[in-house]
């Protein structure tokens, strides 16, 4: 959602800091975003963004935990980063030993 407020070459980004990315994106992830694009405002129209950008990534299902610990489990299981500006996310990927991306002066950093 981010990339809506700070448009940026996100993907080229991600490809010349870790050598390639196949994104995909979690179906309860997908849930939340859905349900935030039909909201007015900014994070609406910032979620239908992200919707849209992720539209052609693989989609893969969630077990059922509550959506960050979701994230984690998964992105601990296939050694995966996960791109998010969510402060709170970003506290427990770290702490759990998740590789992170997000934004940084318009750009994307590993964090």
């Amino acid at each position: 959602m981010s990339v809506a407020d700070k448009p940026t070459p996100w993907k080229e980004d991600m490809i010349d800091l870790i050598g390639g990315i196949e994104p995909l994106m979690l179906d309860c992830v997908k849930v939340e975003l859905q349900r935030l694009a039909s909201t007015s405002g900014r994070r609406g129209r910032a979620a239908r963004v992200g919707l849209q950008l992720a539209k052609d990534f693989a989609l893969k299902k969630c077990g059922g935990a509550e959506v960050d610990d979701e994230i984690i489990s998964i992105a601990l299981d296939e050694g995966a980063f996960v791109a998010s500006n969510d402060k709170k996310l970003l506290d427990s990927l770290k702490a759990a030993g998740v590789e992170v991306l997000q934004l940084r002066e318009g750009r994307v950093a590993v964090g």
